[in-house]
């Protein structure tokens, strides 16, 4: 089923050499919302913190709200820094893949959290979607749904928009935590 052309919904791009910063201002002088978030990055030399600079959490994504024709007009745009995400219909054509909205919401509550310990991932791994799903039900993270999984002997929170990138969190006592059925 192809979408209608003047739906908004959220599309994705991929950011090619740490292009990212052209398309944030882009999007931010033609008010576009938009997922581009920054971490400071501090260097400890000498026991003085000083800061290093200003890195993207995603560095090669970032996630935006609009048209379909908008986001392939900006994918123009911006010819060989960035790809919009594509996935394949039920007449198996390639159109831009939209994200649910509940899907970026809960992404967005995990990368923009300001925890320690997050790890982003630029593929989607569907072996760490088995099992049980959670909720986080108290703390910086109240809100965020996903599985628990074991990554180099840690339980994680695996929290993942499907077919495009994940993250996962630092250790979440079992109290936080609440069992979706």
């Amino acid at each position: 089923m192809i979408q209608p052309d003047n739906e908004e919904s959220w599309y994705a791009f991929k950011i090619f050499f740490g292009k990212g910063k052209p398309i944030k201002a882009y999007f931010v002088a033609k008010g576009i919302e938009h997922i581009y978030d920054v971490k400071q990055e501090y260097w400890d030399k000498n026991k003085k913190k000083s800061l290093v600079k200003e890195v993207p959490i995603m560095p090669s994504l970032i996630l935006f709200r609009t048209t379909r024709t908008d986001a392939e007009e900006i994918e123009r745009k911006f010819l060989n820094k960035v790809m919009l995400y594509r996935g394949k219909n039920s007449e198996n054509l390639k159109e831009p893949s939209k994200i649910s909205e509940r899907e970026v919401k809960i992404f967005n509550i995990v990368a923009t959290s300001g925890v320690e310990g997050l790890d982003f991932y630029d593929e989607y791994n569907p072996k760490f979607t088995k099992g049980d799903k959670f909720r986080v039900i108290e703390g910086p993270l109240k809100g965020a749904e996903g599985y628990v999984v074991r990554i180099k002997k840690d339980h994680k929170l695996y929290v993942s928009i499907k077919g495009l990138c994940a993250v996962t969190t630092g250790y979440i006592p079992k109290a936080y935590l609440q069992k979706i059925e």
